[in-house]
């Protein structure tokens, strides 16, 4: 102010101070610079040689401050052209990704998608902005873990939609000669167990040791679409998600009630929380909600069709 006015008196004015104010504020500013800025001159008050030098780069300091403290600007996806990328399961990226980019197409055709291996620190990748969404399912039993790698407290949630679990067995199994799987007959089958990491115990494992049971897991595979393939040509079973029925590569398995009791799980959207209010972050996200909201959970009764849709 006291750069442009040149005048204690006017740059009070400007900046809303008293001319007290603005003199004490002036001999701060003098023994600071070790120098006196402002001086009289034959017109008026004028620069030093060393307040000139420093007007300048103050006034675009100032204006990169202002810029940065301003309302982030509006996000209009029609125009937007970025990569956003995600952490996913194939079972989801199976039931939602074809609608997801149909939907992009139509109303932010500059925008696209990658799905990213899961990293070693996903919180961290959360934070930088290098993963933007990490979809993960969570067990919702009486304390909700997550059906996968271990994530941080700190990170944003969102359930997208909730799913049960279901059987799924290739037509004319020898397993359902009598029309029900009984659980007698399910623990005696060899299963396959979809496992990212490769180890350790699934969700039905741990509800058969609660009541003293368990099964032969004869194959462990990393993604749901090989367990299909592996299900539809053996006689081992699979134990997944009820919306698996709706990939097109289990219209010819059978679809049926599982027989132990296993608690719902529901698929959730994370994200770090220094994103919440970014424009452009919270446009896919509200969008992620939109599209998903047509995924629903099977009904619990027993199906018999060689179909399962």
């Amino acid at each position: 102010a006291l750069a442009r006015e040149r005048s204690v008196t006017k740059a009070a004015e400007r900046a809303g101070v008293t001319q007290s104010a603005m003199s004490h504020t002036l001999r701060r500013l003098r023994e600071l610079f070790d120098d006196p800025l402002l001086v009289r001159g034959r017109g008026g008050m004028v620069l030093t040689p060393r307040a000139e030098a420093l007007a300048v780069p103050l006034r675009s300091g100032l204006l990169s401050l202002a810029r940065a403290l301003a309302e982030p600007p509006l996000f209009e996806p029609e125009q937007a052209s970025r990569t956003f990328r995600l952490v996913s399961p194939d079972l989801f990226d199976a039931l939602v990704l074809p609608t997801l980019l149909q939907r992009l197409g139509h109303e932010a055709p500059g925008i696209d998608l990658a799905v990213v291996p899961t990293p070693r620190r996903l919180a961290d990748s959360l934070e930088t902005g290098e993963v933007d969404l990490a979809i993960y399912p969570v067990l919702l039993a009486p304390e909700p873990f997550e059906l996968g790698t271990q994530v941080d407290a700190e990170l944003q949630r969102q359930t997208l939609f909730k799913d049960s679990f279901r059987c799924f067995l290739r037509a004319g199994h020898p397993a359902l000669a009598g029309h029900r799987l009984t659980l007698k007959a399910y623990t005696k089958l060899s299963h396959v167990l979809v496992s990212p990491g490769g180890e350790g115990p699934g969700v039905v494992d741990r509800v058969l040791e609660a009541s003293g049971r368990k099964r032969r897991i004869a194959l462990r595979v990393p993604q749901f679409a090989s367990a299909l393939e592996v299900i539809a040509q053996s006689d081992l079973v699979l134990t997944a998600p009820s919306s698996l029925a709706k990939c097109s590569a289990a219209a010819n398995l059978l679809c049926h009630s599982a027989p132990v009791d296993i608690p719902e799980h529901a698929i959730t959207m994370m994200w770090h929380p220094r994103f919440t209010e970014d424009p452009a972050h919270r446009w896919l996200r509200e969008l992620m909600v939109d599209v998903t909201g047509s995924v629903q959970s099977l009904p619990r009764t027993r199906r018999r069709s060689g179909s399962a849709r």
